[in-house]
């Protein structure tokens, strides 16, 4: 990168502060629905942030507040040191990119992406408009009306649309949702490297793991309007505040199983099925003979041959997925399966006896009744 353009970055990127910002709707004879509960963010200058979450959870309402799409019932937005919750849309110094395109249907390609920058006098904006319509291989949509797009590629000039006024803070409401698998990774590498070099601090809202944890720096997982964890994707994926995040991050999704603590010499095991065997745990705040949630992660499973400590578990099925295997067992007193990721070169077959184990400290426990994480 120019030591032009490291100056455009370092000018550009502010940070994005949110503090216990709440919204509520509420309509005549009905009961008022809060949608985001009181969520506190500290997003760093030129960070990615991911609002991972399902359907529901209150991430795109986040993203409009910031945007000044929806009014905001309580809290603080700041972008920098300037607060902008009660500013227009139009005052925030933001862009964004929609899921559902915004698109001028009687404009080129070339007018939507100039549209904005004209309507501000932005000096050099043909050369704006083609460097990153370049960037994201799309020269030879110019020319066209969004009738005759497809959904991937309106999709495309969203984005760019939202990227090429070179905000401060960027706001992505499901920016690859519509693309094709091969342009999606093609279009989220680019994503990435056009976020690092102009320094945008940059906000994407996605239901799409994968999608959050190639792209952000951190990630804010949401569910009923409520962060249920920040951090990098590793924290996250690693160590799982709920048992919410645990079973929505990660994929295959984590085996859990119910189980009962064995407390020993100190250290603890937990029992899993009629008989079957336990699992010895890293967890040490937990008394004996307690009731838990168990969290094992099909990635950090391993089968072998019957016999010795471990759970006795019977193959149900197999699945080969080429790069790897998928074995599904059952255990006797449960009914719950264990899924275990195993090696290419491995092979199950139905019925056949096997015991699954896991390092301990990969074996996560959670209280029975709130999935809150223990520890």
């Amino acid at each position: 990168m120019s030591v032009a353009t490291e100056k455009t970055a370092q000018q550009t990127a502010q940070s994005l502060t949110l503090r216990d910002l709440v919204k509520t709707y509420a309509s005549r004879g009905r009961d008022a629905v809060t949608a985001v509960k009181g969520i506190d963010l500290d997003i760093e200058p030129g960070e990615l942030v991911a609002l991972l979450g399902p359907s529901g959870c209150g991430k795109t309402t986040t993203l409009r507040m910031i945007a000044g799409l929806e009014t905001v019932t309580s809290g603080s937005i700041k972008i920098g040191d300037r607060e902008i919750s009660q500013l227009p849309a139009a005052k925030r110094e933001v862009g964004v990119g929609f899921e559902s395109y915004a698109l001028y249907p009687p404009l080129s390609v070339r007018d939507n992406l100039l549209y904005g920058l004209k309507a501000r006098k932005v000096k050099g904006a043909e050369q704006m408009v083609a460097s990153i319509s370049d960037r994201l291989e799309m020269n030879d949509l110019l020319d066209l009306r969004p009738a005759g797009l497809s959904s991937g590629q309106k999709q495309r000039v969203a984005l760019a649309r939202a990227l090429v006024r070179n905000p401060p803070v960027l706001l992505l409401d499901e920016p690859l949702s519509h693309l094709d698998a091969s342009a999606r990774n093609r279009v989220r590498r680019e994503l990435k490297v056009l976020q690092r070099e102009f320094g945008y601090t940059t906000i994407v809202v996605t239901h799409d793991q994968v999608e959050a944890l190639s792209l952000a720096d951190r990630l804010a997982v949401m569910d009923g309007g409520v962060v249920q964890q920040f951090g990098t994707p590793d924290e996250v994926f690693d160590d799982p505040a709920n048992l919410f995040v645990a079973g929505f991050v990660g994929e295959p999704q984590i085996n859990v199983l119910p189980g009962v603590v064995r407390v020993d010499s100190g250290r603890a095991r937990v029992e899993i099925g009629s008989g079957a065997g336990s699992l010895e745990t890293a967890v040490t705040g937990v008394a004996d003979g307690t009731h838990v949630t168990v969290g094992i992660r099909p990635q950090d499973c391993a089968l072998s041959a019957r016999g010795g400590d471990g759970i006795e578990a019977t193959v149900a099925y197999f699945e080969h997925l080429l790069e790897f295997g998928l074995a599904t067992s059952t255990v006797a007193g449960i009914e719950e399966g264990i899924v275990v990721q195993t090696p290419a070169e491995q092979t199950y077959e139905p019925e056949q006896q096997v015991t699954v184990t896991a390092a301990p400290e990969r074996v996560y426990l959670f209280d029975k009744d709130s999935g809150e994480r223990l520890r």
